[in-house]
Parts: structure tokens; C-alpha cells; sequence
């Protein structure tokens, strides 16, 4: 049984102790010194910290995309375009591009194989993003409705400017909340972009002395789909 959810703004009170606990205020301070009336008690509940959860009507484009993603999905909305480059992909992939479906082999597609991990780092997501709307927005309108076209562009896009950087010997590592680590990776990484604009491409900073790779791993190009597939049933 389905139970529909209006659009508009929700007000969700926190509560502190564990999530195993109910009924534990975050700041028992403000209703001890609260007194019985009603408006002081309308006063302590404005005090309470909330969680303002505003949920709104999709457009068109947006339900279109959805439609071809998973039923569940949790993440920014501002990536769905994205996920949904790398689901028409790996489709194409495991159904059109192997010699028959009891194939088993590795698959050589550094997309298939870096695009997980590349989801575990907003700020290359970010940057991703961006590439891809700069590059969209140079394109005809017919182009834009040709999905193979699109395809081949986004990966080409995606090999200029995330790709080298998760290769990177030179960019820390991803740590959620930590400023100085975020603070570093933002600069390198608009550096890098700026870059590929100026000089039309990734190539020259690819073969640039300054530009430090790790040591080469074959996990980086070849993607394991019955491994992958384990790893989603478990």
C-alpha cells in the first residue's frame, strides 16, 4: 500500500541519545525552564532544534531522467543526469557490446570501473558537473537529442576531467568535513580544470613533468561486473 506525500515544508523535531532511544530532547534545559501555559509552551517549541525538509513538485526533464533510474536512489538531484549517462553505459555495455550474455570477462571501460568511486567524492562530482555543462552548452539542438552522440561526448568529457584526477598522486584524499583537505582538493582541482579550457584538453597536463600519477593498476580500465554483482546482492 502506497501513502502519498504532499509538497510543502515539514517541520521534524531532533531528538537527542541514540537512535535506539525515544523521547530524548536535545536540550532538556529549554523545557525545564518552560512553565505549564500554552503560550510559553508554543514559545519552548520554537526553541527546539528542527529540520526543515521542503519537498517540491519535479519538472518534466527531471521525471523523464528518474524514469530510467532505480525505483530507490538516494543522493543530489543535481547528479541524476549523471547517473543516468553511466546507467545507459553500462547497459550498452552488458547487453549490446559482449559477444553473448555468458561472457564473463573483464571489460575494458575505465567509466564502468572509476564512476563507483567517483560517486564517493561530491567534489569530483562537482567538477564532473560542471565539465558536462560546459560542454553541453555548446552543443546544437539536434546533437542534444541524439543520446549516442551524447554518450560519446560525456565520455570524452568525463576522460579530460575527473578521470586524471583520480589518478592522482598529488590530490588528498577525500575526507568528509575536514576544511583543509577540502580546501586543497578545490584548488587543485579548479586548477586542473582551468587548465584543460586553456590549453583545450587534458592531454598536455597528462604529459606534463609537474603532474604525478599513481602507479598504474588494472582495476583502474577494467570493470568485474560479476563482482560487482556479488557485491550488490550481499
Amino acid at each position: 500500500m502506497r501513502s502519498f506525500i504532499f509538497c510543502r515544508t515539514y517541520e521534524l523535531l531532533l531528538n537527542g541519545g541514540t537512535p535506539y532511544e525515544k523521547g530524548v530532547e536535545v536540550e532538556p534545559s529549554i523545557s525545564r525552564k518552560a512553565n505549564i501555559g500554552v503560550f510559553h509552551q508554543m514559545i519552548t517549541l520554537r526553541k527546539q532544534p528542527q529540520l526543515l525538509v521542503k519537498l517540491r513538485s519535479l519538472n518534466t526533464r527531471s521525471k523523464d531522467i528518474l524514469n530510467m533510474l532505480p525505483e530507490v536512489l538516494v543522493g543530489s538531484m543535481c547528479y541524476i543526469h549523471l547517473l543516468l549517462f553511466y546507467r545507459q553505459i553500462l547497459g550498452d555495455v552488458l547487453l549490446k557490446d559482449r559477444l553473448n550474455m555468458q561472457n564473463a570477462d573483464l571489460i575494458s571501460h575505465p567509466i564502468l570501473s572509476t564512476f563507483p568511486n567517483l560517486m564517493e567524492q561530491p567534489d569530483l562530482m562537482d567538477a564532473l558537473r560542471c565539465a558536462w555543462a560546459e560542454k553541453e552548452s555548446t552543443l546544437k539542438r539536434s546533437e542534444k537529442r541524439d543520446r549516442e552522440f551524447l554518450k560519446s561526448v560525456f565520455t570524452l568529457v568525463y576522460h579530460s576531467s575527473v578521470f586524471p584526477l583520480l589518478q592522482s598522486a598529488l590530490l588528498p584524499a577525500y575526507r568528509w568535513a575536514e576544511e583543509e583537505s577540502e580546501g586543497t582538493r578545490w584548488r587543485m582541482i579548479a586548477d586542473f580544470l582551468k587548465q584543460n579550457r586553456e590549453r583545450d584538453g587534458a592531454l598536455s597536463s597528462l604529459l606534463s613533468s609537474e603532474s604525478l600519477h599513481r602507479a598504474f593498476d588494472i582495476t583502474e580500465i577494467m570493470y568485474d561486473f560479476l563482482e560487482n554483482a556479488q557485491k550488490n546482492s550481499s
